[in-house]
Order: structure tokens, then sequence, then C-alpha cells
């Protein structure tokens, strides 16, 4: 078996991070035993990769059966009794934090219920637990415990992100779904044919939108719209740029079209919302007026 631990509990950190990690670790060929535990001080992360002996992994928690198909996380969290069994074979990377992070983890949104949920372990995920295992070698070296806390703390909100996503088809959609809408994101004030750019992720229009329609509450056009409409009140606060610049930056080819868009989704004119937003000092150019 092969199996790396790291404490981290006396390790000097220069920079504060409000969840410093009390300990992380890597199992790979678990062998076989049964027990019992509870976690006193201290809450636990695991990451069940995968098993070469079990189907699913068998726990009990708070006298509550869980039979969980590979991959999968579970919490450990302190007072909660565990039962267990493992037929060895099994591949495991975990992340320990003290208890007093938990108050802190749970205002920033992560739940500690359900204790166990099925996951599709990404490349970013891979690519964390890479990392952390090379900095298991030099956890002494200035400012590697930050780095070590980073990186545990990415690999932490990834596991909630799975929590919320299903696994199978719909969750392989919805991820081609938003590597479109992050597409978009870079590439706005661009010219962008929805219907080209569905095809080459794979879909038909109509299974398109179905799939969008099922991610975000607005369509691909109103998308992009609020997109550009973001960027121009940005660049109206940031430049002097005069509004029909900005029009044509963000990706509007008619200016007067632009201006009666931002009016009716922000409630004034380009021009009077650099005004409210900047101040009187704003310089104006001809054909500006702060008032309109």
């Amino acid at each position: 078996m092969e199996y790396l631990h790291l404490n981290m509990t006396n390790v000097p950190r220069r920079f504060r991070f409000p969840f410093p990690v009390h300990s992380l670790g890597y199992i790979l060929h678990s062998q076989s035993q049964k027990g019992r535990n509870v976690y006193l001080g201290k809450i636990e992360f695991c990451l069940r990769l995968g098993s070469t002996e079990e189907e699913y992994a068998l726990d009990i928690l708070e006298g509550k059966e869980y039979r969980t198909p590979f991959p999968h996380v579970i919490i450990k969290p302190p007072g909660v009794e565990r039962s267990f069994e493992i037929k060895g074979g099994r591949e495991a990377f975990y992340v320990i934090y003290p208890e007093s992070v938990i108050p802190s983890l749970q205002k920033a949104g992560f739940g500690l219920r359900p204790f166990l949920w099925e996951i599709a372990v990404s490349s970013r995920m891979t690519d964390w637990m890479r990392r952390l295992r090379e900095l298991f070698n030099s956890s002494q070296e200035p400012g590697v415990a930050e780095q070590i806390d980073h990186l545990s703390f990415a690999l932490l909100e990834e596991m909630f992100f799975a929590r919320q996503r299903p696994v199978g088809e719909e969750n392989f959609q919805e991820r081609k779904i938003r590597r479109i809408a992050s597409y978009l994101q870079l590439h706005f004030k661009e010219k962008v044919e929805i219907g080209e750019l569905a095809a080459e992720n794979g879909f038909s229009r109509r299974s398109f939108f179905r799939h969008w329609n099922a991610v975000y509450r607005e369509s691909p056009f109103r998308h992009v719209q609020s997109l550009r409409l973001t960027e121009a009140e940005r660049l109206l606060c940031d430049s002097d740029m005069p509004v029909e610049t900005i029009a044509e930056q963000v990706g509007f080819e008619d200016s007067s079209y632009f201006i009666r868009l931002f009016r009716k989704h922000r409630g004034m004119t380009p021009y009077r919302y650099r005004f409210r937003m900047a101040g009187s000092h704003v310089r104006t150019f001809p054909g500006e007026s702060p008032k309109r």
C-alpha cells in the first residue's frame, strides 16, 4: 500500500488564509479492513477515486448505511460515528481541516450534508491533486504551505460544485453549454453565429436551445446583449471614449440602437449613466450631453 500523509499543523504561514489545512494525504491500493471511528477536533473531505476490489464503498454514518459507487466524496465531520468496511485496492485523496473552520465553511456555503455524493473527476481536480502531491516533498520551504492551502481549497470547491451537478449525460451536455457560454464571455464583441457555434459543439439548433434553457434563464441572444451592456457600463465609467465609439467597441454597429437598448435596460441613456456614475467632472465630446 502506498500511503502519504502530510501534517501541516506546525508549518508556519506568512500569509493568513481563512482555511488552513490541518493535514492531507494520498492512498493507493489500500488494505482490507473493518472499523469504527469518530473524528474529534477535525473534519475530513475525502475524494475516493476508485477501487480494484469493490464496486461501491460501504459506510454507516449516524446509523444509516450508504453504498456509494466510485468515484465519490465523503465528509467525515467531528462527533459523527462512522463504521466502514474496506475490501482493499482503493485510491483516495483527502484533505483535513481543524474543527474551528467549520462555521466559516458553512457561512461560505459549504453544507456538511449529505455526507456522500457521487462525482465526475474533472481534469482540474486531477491536476490539483498532482500538484499537491508534488508539494509533499517541499512542505517546509517558504511559501509552500500557502500553496497547499490554496490548492486544497480549490479542490474542495470543485468537490462541492460537483455535488450540484448530476453525474451522467446531462452533466456532459451542461459542460458543453457552459463551454459555449465561456466562449461568448470572451467573444461577445464579435458577430456570433449561434447555429455554427452549436454545430461545432455537437448540437442541433433545437437541442442546443433546449440544453441552453436548462442552464440559463435568458436566451443566447439576450445573454450576449447583457455582456455587451455590462462592458459598455465599464467603459462609460473607466474611459472618456465617446458613446458612439463605445457602442462600436462592444459590438453594436448602430449607436442609435445601442442608446435605445441601454435606456431600456438601464433606465437612462449612456450619457446620463456616465454623468451619474463618474460625476460632472467627466469630459464630454461634441454631441454628448450629460442631461440626456
